[in-house]
Parts: structure tokens; C-alpha cells; sequence
């Protein structure tokens, strides 16, 4: 049995096609890894076309009350705009956005609405003071200001509306106590900018008794990710980071999940019938090997394939993502919100935890294309049926979600993915541990029957 899996394991390895989906796996891995590293614009605001504003704020009669209203917004807008055309850091950038606006909007209100030039130019000496303070990046005199605010409002408010100021007054001091920038690219202020954004509707729907659907949804959500916001301040880990090595691995699956499939179905689809296809079957019958222990061997060198491939492929994507994104991601670990509580693995606990988690759907699709390659004889066939019972698989295993038709408890697919046991993921019908196993292990007995019954009883007369 042992010189016959050694046997297998050459063929495999002679294989010109292993080579070129190696290739082309590494390849695709280069190529993942730059577009994780791809920085993209933190900022949420919107491009605004300032010529195409200016002409359409040139056009409006000031007369008019709505539009002098809307005369004023439009200059207002248009002087930010330009003051990010100016100041240009992400800093700068957030300052403009989230301090000048009230500012500068009342500067043009007390000029055209009030007609008041002592609080026009009040108010054109603030907007002054305050950029001379965005130019140098002072974002500390912001801070102290949004300080003293909050600390007014909860000496004044009561109720939710206390609460609410009272989260938002310990968000700006932990600001203030850790240094943390008002800067579109720092993560603690992203997570900041977060809570302070969310809480209060938090606060109220936590203390609404009649939430619709809707409300229920949103409530859950928020959940969720108030949770693990308050994780990364709590924490000043930068879990959300999507442009590290530590994100292609948690998306391992997702990104190189294809190529598992490839591998295996290419091995277990060629294993049997190039036998046949070859002539080597009846080389392999004059020896003395029986029919069931040739099969076996063949059966034993995919369960090794599987997770070998798998290994391989993680190694070759930590060796490349760590030369394109670094590895200092590594050291953080990943973090899953579930069941109303958050949950840490290490990032390779966690890929190795996921990868074991879809074994038996590799497996299967596997055994699948092993089974059709014995009956067949075609390698090809049993290649695209392979791909096609993995494609089936998952286009009921949505359906279930979607209609949840009695039928759909009979296919395999429903119960080959374990993720969601470390995700949290919905399935369909709530299914459990036990019954997938048991399903997935009758699945396999009635494959591998079918197979060694088929490869036992094939006339090799005329091969």
C-alpha cells in the first residue's frame, strides 16, 4: 500500500497542469496583494465641482427669500471647498469639514439674512482664527473648544439627551488623554468618528420597548459594530485595517478558495481514468495488487492532497503578502462579534480554524469528480462535474436561505461548510453539528460505495 501512494504521489507530481495552476495561483497572489495594498480616499465627503456651484450661485436672485437661503448654503460650501483645494492633508481636510461649517455659514447669514456687519465681521475673525489654526494642524485648540461644549451641555440636559452628551464628552477626552488627531487616516479617530456619529440613536433605540423590524435590524447592527469600535479604542488595535496581510488571510477563502477547488478537482478527476486512458491500468493488475487496495491508495493520496494544497497555498500567500504588505499585521488578532459578545483568535488560528471548517466541502467535490472519473473513465467529465456539483451546491444552499423548501435538507452542501461555527454566520433551518456530520459522513459512504463497486467490476479487457 505504501509503494503504491508513493507511486500516486510521483504521478501527481509529473503532472504539467499542477505546474501551470501553480503558476497561476502565485501569480493571482502577487496580484491580490497589490490591490490590498491600494490606498484609497478615507475621506466620506463627496467631490464638488466649485466652477459648476459658482455659475449656478451666480444665477440666483437675492431677493428671493429661498433663494438667498439657498445663495448662502452655496457660499458657504463653495469656501470650504476651496479651503480643501488649499489645505490638503487629511488632517486639514477633516478640520475644514467638521469645524468651519456652522462658522462660516453664519458669517454669510448675518451679512445677507441679519445685515449686521459688526457679527459679519465677528464671524469672518473666527473663520480666520480657526484656519490659521487648520493650516498649522493644531487639532488640539478643536478638542479643548468641543470640550468645554460638551461639558456645558451636560451640566444642562437631562435624560437620554445627558447620556448622550455625557458618551460623547468621554470619546473627545479619551481624544484628548491618547492624543488621537481629528485625521481621516488615524484608525482610533475612524473608530471615534463612529460611536460619536452613532450613539445617539444607539442610546434611544436601546431604550425604545416597541422597535419595528426595521428598528430591530438596525439595532442589531449597531450592536455589532459599537462593539467592536469600542474594542479598537479600548484596545488601540487596528482591526478594521483592510490593507494588510492579516486581511487577505482572514479573506483567504473568499480570494483563494478557487484554486483549492482546482487543485482537487483536477487530482481527483484525472486519478482514476488516465489510468485507463493510459493503458497503466493493466501494469497495475499484473502486479500484486488488488483492485480495492489500488483504488484505496489513489482515495488516501486525495485526503493528503487536500490539506497539503491548502498549507502550500497559505505559506506561498504569507511569504508573498508579507514582502508586499508587511507582516506586523500578523500580531493582530481577529476579531468576531457573536451571539452579543466579541470573540479574538490569532490570525493563523483563526485561517487554520476556517480552512478545517470547509474540509469536508472540498472533500466531497472531490470525491464527487473521484467517483464520476471511475464510472466515466473521462477525465474531463469528471472535472466538469465536479465544478458543476460545487457550483449546484452553492446555488441551494442560498435558495435554503431565500425559501427554505423541505427539499433542500437533502443536499449534501447544506451541511459541508462548517464556517459558520467561528463566523457566526446565518444558515439555513438551524441546523446542527451532529445532523451535518452524520449527513455528510452517509454522503461519503454512498460516493465511495458507488466507486469501489464501479472500479471493482470495470472490464479492463479492451483498455
Amino acid at each position: 500500500m505504501i509503494k503504491l501512494v508513493h507511486n500516486e504521489i510521483i504521478k501527481l507530481l509529473k503532472k504539467k497542469s499542477f505546474y501551470i495552476v501553480t503558476i497561476i495561483f502565485i501569480l493571482f497572489c502577487i496580484l491580490t496583494n497589490v490591490v490590498y495594498k491600494t490606498p484609497f480616499n478615507n475621506s466620506l465627503n463627496e467631490q464638488i465641482d466649485i466652477a459648476k456651484l459658482k455659475e449656478q450661485t451666480a444665477k440666483l436672485n437675492l431677493d428671493n427669500e429661498e433663494e438667498l437661503l439657498i445663495y448662502i448654503e452655496n457660499s458657504t460650501q463653495i469656501e470650504l471647498e476651496e479651503l480643501k483645494d488649499k489645505y490638503t492633508s487629511s488632517i486639514q481636510e477633516y478640520l475644514i469639514t467638521h469645524f468651519l461649517y456652522s462658522d462660516i455659514y453664519n458669517k454669510y447669514e448675518s451679512k445677507y439674512i441679519y445685515e449686521d456687519n459688526d457679527l459679519y465681521t465677528k464671524y469672518e475673525q473666527t473663520v480666520s482664527n480657526k484656519v490659521n489654526y487648520i493650516k498649522n494642524e493644531n487639532f488640539k485648540f478643536f478638542l479643548e473648544e468641543r470640550i468645554s461644549y460638551l461639558e456645558d451641555r451636560v451640566s444642562k440636559t437631562v435624560g437620554i439627551e445627558q447620556v448622550r452628551y455625557t458618551k460623547l464628552l468621554e470619546y473627545t477626552k479619551y481624544r484628548q488623554k491618547n492624543n488621537v488627531p481629528y485625521d481621516y487616516n488615524n484608525y482610533l479617530n475612524n473608530s471615534l468618528d463612529f460611536l460619536e456619529e452613532n450613539i445617539y440613536e444607539y442610546i434611544n433605540l436601546q431604550n425604545d420597548d416597541n422597535l419595528t423590524e426595521d428598528e430591530e435590524k438596525r439595532l442589531e447592527y449597531l450592536n455589532e459594530n459599537m462593539s467592536i469600535h469600542e474594542y479598537v479604542i479600548d484596545n488601540q488595535k487596528d482591526i478594521l485595517n483592510e490593507q494588510t496581510l492579516r486581511e487577505v488571510l482572514i479573506n483567504f477563502s473568499g480570494e483563494f478558495g478557487i484554486f483549492i477547488l482546482i487543485y482537487t478537482i483536477m487530482a481527483a478527476g484525472s486519478i482514476v481514468s488516465e489510468e485507463y486512458q493510459k493503458g497503466t491500468i493493466k501494469y497495475l493488475l499484473t502486479k500484486p495488487h488488488k483492485r480495492i487496495s489500488i483504488l484505496t491508495s489513489k482515495l488516501i493520496v486525495l485526503l493528503m492532497l487536500i490539506p497539503l494544497i491548502m498549507l502550500f497555498m497559505c505559506i506561498i500567500e504569507i511569504i508573498i503578502g508579507g514582502l508586499i504588505l508587511g507582516y506586523d499585521s500578523l500580531c493582530i488578532p481577529v476579531v468576531l462579534y457573536k451571539n452579543n459578545l466579541l470573540y479574538t483568535y490569532p490570525v493563523i488560528t483563526y485561517l487554520v480554524s476556517l480552512l478545517v471548517s470547509v474540509f469536508p466541502m472540498y472533500l466531497i467535490v472531490g470525491l464527487i469528480s473521484f467517483m464520476i472519473s471511475s464510472i466515466t473513465l473521462s477525465t474531463s467529465g469528471a472535472i466538469t462535474i465536479g465544478f458543476l456539483a460545487y457550483l449546484l451546491g452553492n446555488i441551494i444552499s442560498n435558495l435554503a436561505l431565500i425559501y427554505k423548501l423541505p427539499i433542500f435538507k437533502y443536499f449534501v452542501s447544506l451541511y459541508w461548510d462548517f464556517s459558520y461555527i467561528i463566523t457566526g454566520k446565518t444558515i439555513a433551518y438551524n441546523i446542527t453539528l451532529p445532523i451535518s456530520f452524520i449527513i455528510i459522513f452517509l454522503y461519503i459512504v454512498i460516493i465511495l460505495c458507488i466507486t469501489y463497486v464501479t472500479f471493482i467490476k470495470k472490464d479492463v479487457k479492451n483498455i
